[in-house]
């Protein structure tokens, strides 16, 4: 017979805490646990620091409970908010208890230890590494009143793939960046709150499942990032990801981009991500015809190249990115109803910056630190600097943070960065240009003239900055002044 075991951490609330509003004691998270539910043994993990707490929690163990089974484990944690570390500690000794009783009923108390102690056991069970139940407090109200908290159980019957150090790395404080198109390069360091937590709770859970995705957001959001988290999660997570830029793509050619063509095996976005994800970023630009065309292949499993007869299978799942209102452009008739009908069940929204103000300064702190690794001598923010970014609109979210700070990095003389060295007026003006939906490709169209236009607005932008100064401008454009002038000459005729 299984004994049944619950997992916890011992915290600063263990095994009593007092309340100033009671004159006796009020019992700790793992009583309160103990007292709603019947176990054989208990296993508790600690810091170091906390060894008053466990000599106390065992004490409180013998008297209550004189018959359960008691085991401790110190988890040497320099920092318990670092998942990885975190991780890297439990993972060893959880595999030690397992092996020694593969039989238990294994129970994980959420009640104890910091959000990211709770973080790293719920990636642990949702993954499957770890065969637990997981116990958490649900909160009651009563006539609009906060009552009791009891006790609730967490439901991860299906668990998540096997999770990728990229998966784990992504939850810390920074993690590496992919560099290139296809986000499967490696590199530099991405803040955890590049995403709030509902975004991320919400990835873990369409993560789990096979329908199609929606990833919604104004330009600068990082939805293609999102994307790739979303893979990673995913039960397809060792396939392949690949990224189609429906907006990059001409009409004539949108077919063959995404079919292939007979005979020729290299061709087609499907047979690359066979097995795999495929990311249509974008989506509102893609013809409606072949999008149709192209939900129907996945849902059957199976498409035809363009000229073959013969059908091919094909297993992937369709993660979509737009900085659209998809349920305006449906009822205006701009994207197809029944494709937005498709998409509703998995809608993944990534808020702006403006309606999380107290993320800017973190994620400013953290693309300060990321370029201070390319300095011989690092910079800092000072406190004004620090205000006026958290109360800019960031009217192009995360990308125009980056830019702004990076042109500050560049340009302050001090080691200190003050609020004059903040550029927001060049991140907007540059941040428009390039925002610029590409054109429908036409007959007729000119590439040639389309960059010529682009180029003459962001010049033109970055001289109404500079008041006209050409050689400020040449310095902010990376260009000479006389290439400003020859610019401007051409222009003029």
């Amino acid at each position: 017979m299984s004994r049944r075991t619950l997992l916890t951490f011992v915290g600063q609330r263990d095994p009593f805490t007092a309340d100033p509003q009671d004159d006796g004691r009020l019992k700790g998270p793992l009583l309160t646990v103990l007292d709603g539910r019947k176990f054989d043994r208990v296993v508790l993990f600690a810091r170091p620091h906390r060894q008053d707490h466990v000599e106390r929690t065992r004490a409180a163990l013998r008297e209550r409970y004189p018959k359960l089974a008691t085991e401790v484990h110190e988890l040497p944690l320099a920092d318990a908010t670092l998942h990885s570390e975190i991780l890297g500690a439990l993972r060893p000794v959880l595999a030690r208890i397992r092996r020694a009783a593969p039989n238990d009923d294994y129970t994980v108390s959420l009640l104890s230890g910091p959000p990211e102690v709770h973080a790293c056991w719920v990636l642990l069970v949702a993954a499957g590494e770890l065969p637990a139940r997981l116990i958490n407090f649900r909160r009651t109200v009563h006539q609009g009143l906060a009552g009791p908290r009891l006790l609730r159980e967490l439901d991860w019957s299906e668990p998540l793939a096997a999770l990728k150090p990229e998966t784990l790395t992504m939850l810390s404080a920074r993690r590496d960046r992919w560099d290139d198109a296809e986000l499967q390069g490696a590199a530099a360091q991405l803040p955890r709150h590049f995403f709030v937590r509902h975004s991320l709770e919400q990835a873990v859970q369409l993560g789990r499942h096979a329908g199609p995705v929606l990833i919604q957001g104004e330009p600068g959001t990082q939805k293609q990032l999102m994307a790739g988290f979303v893979h990673q999660l995913s039960p397809r997570h060792d396939g392949p990801l690949v990224i189609l830029n429906c907006a990059a793509v001409p009409e004539s050619l949108f077919e063959s981009a995404v079919f292939g063509a007979a005979g020729d095996e290299t061709l087609g976005k499907l047979r690359q991500a066979d097995g795999g994800t495929l990311v249509l970023i974008k989506v509102q630009h893609a013809p409606a015809d072949l999008l149709g065309r192209l939900f129907r292949a996945v849902a059957a499993q199976h498409f035809q190249t363009p000229g073959s007869r013969t059908a091919e299978p094909v297993r992937i799942r369709l993660i979509a990115t737009t900085d659209r209102d998809l349920e305006a452009e449906a009822r205006a008739g701009r994207f197809p109803a029944d494709l937005w009908r498709a998409l509703q069940a998995g809608i993944i929204r990534l808020p702006p910056l403006r309606e999380r103000p107290g993320d800017i300064a973190l994620l400013a702190r953290d693309e300060l630190d990321r370029l201070n690794r390319t300095l011989p001598r690092e910079k800092r923010f000072s406190p004004a600097a620090l205000a006026r970014l958290t109360g800019h609109p960031w009217p192009s979210n995360i990308s125009e943070l980056r830019r702004v700070i990076e042109q500050a990095v560049i340009h302050a003389e001090s080691p200190v960065i003050q609020p004059e060295d903040l550029d927001f007026d060049l991140a907007l003006n540059v941040a428009n240009v390039f925002a610029q939906a590409v054109p429908r490709i036409r007959e007729g169209f000119s590439l040639e003239d389309y960059l010529r236009t682009v180029k003459h607005d962001l010049v033109r932008s970055v001289l109404r900055k500079t008041g006209g100064n050409q050689s400020q401008a040449a310095r902010l454009l990376g260009i000479s002044p006389q290439a400003v002038s020859q610019h401007l000459r051409r222009q003029s005729r």
